[in-house]
């Protein structure tokens, strides 16, 4: 980040990470993964760890989001926050319909092996959440949401398309097809973060580490199609 020791407004860090990380942005919305079920190179075994992964991603943000509603309920941002963390339950009973559609319970689930680049993701979200403020989580949140929702689409469709799966089935991942991320909604929270002294350099941060993290979940995925 440029002009690491000003303090930017919260708009103006906004444009920033979104100039600066486009690149890294493109490279998830493009990943090679989401063509590979397109075409139908995955192997239906290897569906699997996608519902193991994510089973165990969203399980760990409901504890993640219900610690950072907790340390933040004294601020304007809680309910932003609280919504995350509604909406976590809400994803967590999709993710089950996926997995049983691939032939696992919740009990296999619960059993299943955790692949170290996937959960990396959730691990530094859960760092976020004990050691970071509501505008890292906030902002990390918003720019993932981006890349996040076009991949999932993609997902969804090929899954329906190419493997044959019931809308009900991969409704996990179309559930936020017609979501947009309303900057309007987030500026004010992260301009209050840095009207209270949190540097924009950790704010910055925190959405390029997530959104790395994501580029090696996909990352993953692709090997794990591989064994």
């Amino acid at each position: 980040m440029s002009n690491a020791s000003s303090t930017p407004t919260a708009q103006a860090l906004f444009d920033q990470i979104r100039h600066d990380l486009a690149p890294l942005m493109e490279r998830i919305v493009t990943h090679r993964y989401l063509d590979m079920l397109e075409r139908k190179e995955v192997p239906w075994e290897a569906l699997k760890p996608l519902a193991t992964q994510q089973y165990m991603i969203v399980s760990n943000a409901i504890r993640n989001m219900a610690l950072l509603v907790s340390r933040f309920a004294h601020l304007p941002s809680k309910k932003k926050l609280n919504e995350f963390l509604q909406a976590e339950f809400a994803v967590q009973e999709a993710v089950l319909a996926f997995a049983e559609a691939v032939g696992l319970s919740e009990e296999d689930l619960r059993r299943a092996k955790v692949l170290p680049d996937v959960m990396a993701f959730s691990y530094y979200q859960t760092f976020l959440c004990l050691y970071g403020s509501d505008a890292d989580l906030i902002t990390a949140f918003f720019f993932d949401a981006h890349v996040w929702i076009k991949n999932a689409r993609r997902v969804g469709q090929a899954l329906r398309n190419s493997y044959g799966l019931s809308k009900e089935a991969v409704r996990f991942f179309e559930m936020y097809v017609d979501y947009e991320p309303v900057e309007g909604e987030v500026i004010p929270l992260v301009q209050a973060a840095l009207d209270r002294g949190i540097p924009a350099h950790q704010i910055y941060e925190a959405t390029r580490l997530l959104l790395e993290y994501e580029l090696r979940y996909w990352d993953a995925m692709v090997a794990a199609s591989a064994k």
